[in-house]
């Protein structure tokens, strides 16, 4: 896969020195396994100095596993770009957590609509009733699940995130809704087909992107963002070089300069790997 010329994104700069990398279905695949040939790639584009972050709607926890498993030493975005995360400081860079008023309105919505309701605050999940859903995701993310009588009356805790699961067919209504209603006072995302995710206003990978590449120096054309989902889309389109997965969210490729293979072909491996021997990677 030659990073060339004949790319009207790689024209726009020189360097390459941020690059941005979505977990689940670019990093990853179904078996949540980061392989080898993705650890040499990190590993090879980090040696030529340009700074590899996760960008992902992954909570803290689980995605600093990700990221110590695929050697990205780079700062943390998570939460659907709601935190960023400084790895080497062991402090965080940026936190939007959502108001008290706007949070209450969000649960009022997601809990008479969905069946599963996820409050995130701190490293913990708050829920007003497990299942076998909620304990599954427990032990899928490494995540503890609090119990709660009431969400609700927790909303004075200003949570980091939200999070409503139920059949994409009531989902997918249920985020048009609330982004109409709390669109001016929070950010509604979609980054699958049974989430209806809430975060504070200003969150978002693109704007979490922006401000990290800003605190490092970094101007727009040299980041490289890469993703699958519609939550990726804004970073894609923002990033100097935008990549997409091609099993993904058509959003996202719609948005992108390139479409590389799923993680099942080693599609982020190869592209970073020619992206570094196209010699358009170099530290801030």
């Amino acid at each position: 896969m030659p990073i060339n010329d004949d790319n009207d994104a790689s024209d726009d700069v020189s360097i390459y020195s941020l690059i941005a990398l979505d977990i689940d279905g670019t990093m990853v695949g179904e078996d949540r396994i980061v392989n080898p040939d993705l650890v040499e790639a990190v590993s090879r584009v980090q040696s030529l100095g340009a700074i590899v972050s996760i960008a992902t709607g992954r909570t803290l926890a689980p995605a600093m596993r990700v990221a110590g498993q695929a050697g990205a030493a780079g700062p943390v975005i998570c939460f659907q770009g709601a935190m960023t995360f400084d790895q080497a400081t062991r402090s965080e860079i940026r936190h939007l957590r959502l108001d008290e008023q706007i949070a209450a309105e969000a649960i009022s919505a997601l809990t008479s609509t969905v069946p599963e309701v996820m409050m995130f605050v701190g490293d913990d999940v708050w829920v007003e009733q497990r299942s076998e859903w909620t304990n599954e995701y427990s032990q899928r993310m490494g995540v503890a699940i609090r119990d709660t009588g009431s969400l609700l009356a927790m909303a004075a805790r200003r949570p980091t995130a939200l999070v409503g699961v139920g059949d994409p067919d009531v989902v997918g209504p249920l985020v048009e809704s609330m982004h109409e209603q709390l669109g001016g006072s929070a950010l509604v995302t979609h980054s699958l087909p049974m989430f209806c995710e809430v975060e504070a206003i200003g969150a978002g990978k693109d704007n979490a992107l922006q401000h990290l590449a800003a605190e490092i120096g970094v101007g727009q054309p040299g980041v490289v963002a890469v993703g699958d989902g519609k939550g990726d889309q804004s970073m894609i389109e923002w990033a100097g070089l935008g990549v997409a997965i091609e099993n993904g969210h058509p959003g996202a490729i719609a948005a992108a300069d390139l479409v590389i293979a799923p993680p099942d072909r080693s599609g982020l491996a190869e592209f970073l790997e020619a992206l570094a021997d196209s010699g358009k990677i170099g530290p801030p």
